[in-house]
Formats: C-alpha cells, structure tokens, sequence
C-alpha cells in the first residue's frame, strides 16, 4: 500500500511538472516573439532599414499597403524599409491581437499605426506575422498588412454604411500627358525610379502663390527609367530622361469640403488615391489618410503641396 501511494505522489509530481513546463514554453515564446517585435519598432524608430530586415527570414515575404507586388527575400524587404524610411516613415506601433500556434511557427495578427515627423499619422490597419524559427531565432517568415479608414470613430460615409464602395472623389484623368500641364523636369530617385508630376490648368496657374483654388489637380507619376546596356539611364534629344513602364500614379484633388474623413490626418481639402497603369485603384481617396498624414508635412503656408523641385508650367 505504501509503495502504491508513493507511485501515485510521484506521478502526480511528475504530472504537474510536465504541466508547468508545457505552460512555461508557450511563455517563453511569447516573450521572444514580443521582443522581436520591439526590435522591428525600435529598427523603425532608430531609421536602421538593415535592423528591420534581419528580423525576417531568408525567403520572407511580404505584402502591405503601398506596393503592387509580394516582396520575396530579405534583401528586397530591406529596400522596402529603407524607401519607407526615405518617405518619412518615422515610427511603427504593433498592438497583438493574438499569438496561436506551436512547434516552430507562430501566428500573430494585431493592429499596426504609422507614424512621420512629430508623430503625425500616416496610417493604421491589421497586419498578420507568421513567425518561424530560424538560426536559433524567432522571424517573420510572411508579413501582411491591410489598411484601416481613418475616420473618426462612429463615422461612416453613406455608402460605407449601406455595404457599398464610396464613389471615387479624385479620380484619375484620362490623357493627362497631352490635357495637363508637366512641371519642371523628371527626376531620378534610387528608391522610387523616375518621378514626372503634372497639374490641370487650375492647379498650375496657382503656382507662385500659397493657395490652390478648389479644382485643382496635381499628378505624380512613377515609372521604371530606361536604362542602355551599361546601365546608364537613357535621355531623350532634349536630354530628358526616358520613362519606361509605368508602376503607379498619385493624384491629389482639392476640393470645398475634402478630407474631412481622414481626420487628424486631413491636409486642408485635398483627397489623395493611387492608380495602377491600366486605371485600377491601388489606393482608393477613401485610404487616402496616410498620404494626407505625409503631406501635413509640407505645412498650410504652402496649402500642404510639397514643392521639392523647381516648378515650371510646360
């Protein structure tokens, strides 16, 4: 009878060590992955687009607001970061939701905010990581992010609340190379190719003054430069360089009443959207809060219209 009782005290022991090391695991891994995590803000923060990506796994992929494609390896998700970082990407907070799963992979979801200069928001949304151990650490083997309306709580547009798209306020014009006006010259940036911005015939009469009339339309399209066999960016009779195809088109409208709906972020009344080369919206004006955010920047003495190059209606 004694030894039956001294069988039954010890697997009863064993029985709630095993337990308490079955819950110590998970624990200890949520503090990792919790770290990593502080790592990849504090990567942001401190502008290190190199810290950032090594917190991902080699064959990392990643999706989020602002690119056409997944991004595959961590070498492309470096220069990810770093063009986030050249825009004005100054701050980054992850708020989990969930952390599920066991063995070597771990999936977290949450809710992430994007910061600029003096903490103005350039965005929020949901994000999803799967961590996977790599080397011995936790990383983040599949990055997905998708944007929230930045809205003011209890906000709703009509057609939000009826189940239904907003109608598209800004808008992308049709043969704008021919019907508006370019300014100044295309420029090459390593991070987003060439840049040619062009304006409606409201906008550019405005350029030497502080204030744009409502009507205005300013265009920035983004396209891969065209390069010889030495690499060497190619330029037209003019000494113009040559676009090649086109990755995407930001516009900017400013009309009575816009961006009411971004909030905090609002730009005065302007309403921001991207469009890819065959018209799709990319980023609908109803998304259009971060770009609002970035352009806050730019301040209201200039009507929040960044005017980085010198600006000549052709």
């Amino acid at each position: 009878m004694k030894g039956l009782l001294e069988h039954l005290i010890f697997a009863a022991a064993l029985a709630c060590f095993l337990g308490t090391a079955g819950a110590a695991r998970p624990d200890a891994v949520n503090r990792a992955v919790a770290e990593q995590s502080r790592a990849l803000s504090d990567a942001i923060e401190n502008g290190d687009a190199a810290a950032a990506a090594s917190l991902f796994t080699a064959d990392a992929r990643l999706s989020v607001p602002g690119i056409n494609n997944v991004l595959t390896g961590r070498e492309a998700i470096q220069q990810f970061w770093q063009s986030a970082l050249g825009g004005g990407l100054k701050g980054l907070e992850l708020s989990r939701s969930d952390l599920l799963g066991d063995g070597h992979l771990r999936i977290e979801t949450g809710g992430y905010a994007a910061f600029g200069a003096n903490r103005s928001e350039l965005g929020r949304g949901q994000y999803l990581f799967v961590w996977k151990q790599e080397g011995g650490a936790w990383k983040i083997s599949h990055d997905f992010a998708h944007p929230t309306s930045a809205q003011p709580a209890g906000m709703q547009s009509s057609g939000a609340a009826a189940g239904k798209s907003a109608p598209d306020r800004v808008g992308l014009p049709q043969n704008y190379t021919t019907r508006f006006r370019k300014l100044g010259a295309t420029l090459h940036d390593p991070n987003h190719g060439l840049t040619t911005v062009y304006a409606n015939d409201v906008a550019a009469s405005a350029l030497d003054s502080s204030h744009y009339p409502n009507g205005s339309v300013i265009l920035m399209e983004f396209a891969e430069p065209q390069k010889d066999g030495e690499d060497q960016l190619l330029r037209d009779a003019r000494g113009e360089l040559i676009p090649g195809p086109i990755a995407h088109i930001d516009v900017m409208r400013r009309e009575a009443g816009y961006g009411a709906s971004y909030g905090a972020s609002r730009a005065g009344e302007w309403e921001f959207a991207s469009y890819r080369s065959d018209g799709s919206t990319r980023t609908s004006a109803e998304q259009g809060a971060s770009c609002a955010g970035c352009h806050l920047r730019a301040g209201a003495e200039k009507d929040f219209v960044f005017r980085t190059r010198s600006w000549s209606a052709h």
